[in-house]
């Protein structure tokens, strides 16, 4: 983790960094976070799905005044490291980083999903994987934002701190799917 005083954040000190270890234990964070966030007609992905896919494929997921994105492109890719400027706090910023390790736009049963999944990297505060996604349910039209991922404190700092940080962690998932539906219900609500 880059603790930032005025300077900027800078993805190439992450860039090659290797993944965290991801052995599994016992004492790990699920979550599953989702909303409906519009309709569409029934059948293939529409405006809503296309619009909210874009604002997550470009990292503009959580709000500005919580998370800045940094990227070396729009949109992701698979093996792009995705830098997370945590602007949260006006003095102190916190930076740090994940890599892309899927990104979809496929249909899985009765749904459409597009998005991306990333894994942290050595340094980032927490070890995990999580992913970013926009569903459409083929037969209803029900357009949702999901956020799926698992994790525990990876640094010692965060395992210290964990409370603080784990609700830190529910807030932002909760701000990033507020954000998500603010796209879905009007796309100038993501910046271009």
């Amino acid at each position: 983790m880059d603790i930032l005083v005025v300077r900027r954040p800078r993805l190439d000190r992450w860039r090659d960094r290797p993944f965290v270890d991801v052995t599994r234990t016992g004492r790990e964070h699920e979550d599953v976070y989702e909303r409906d966030v519009g309709t569409e007609p029934p059948g293939g992905p529409g405006p809503v799905f296309r619009t909210v896919q874009t604002s997550i494929l470009r990292y503009s997921i959580f709000p500005p005044s919580l998370v800045a994105g940094v990227l070396d492109r729009e949109p992701v890719a698979v093996g792009d490291a995705v830098g997370v400027h945590f602007v949260r706090f006006r003095i102190v910023r916190l930076f740090f980083a994940a890599r892309v390790t899927d990104v979809f736009d496929r249909v899985d049963g009765d749904w459409a999903r597009a998005g991306f999944t990333y894994r942290t990297l050595v340094g980032h505060p927490e070890l995990g994987e999580e992913t970013f996604s926009v569903e459409k349910h083929l037969a209803t039209g029900r357009v949702r934002v999901a956020l799926r991922s698992w994790s525990r404190p990876g640094t010692r700092l965060a395992r210290l701190f964990a409370p603080i940080v784990r609700a830190m962690q529910v807030d932002a998932s909760r701000r990033a799917l507020d954000h998500l539906a603010a796209v879905a219900r009007d796309p100038s609500a993501t910046p271009s």
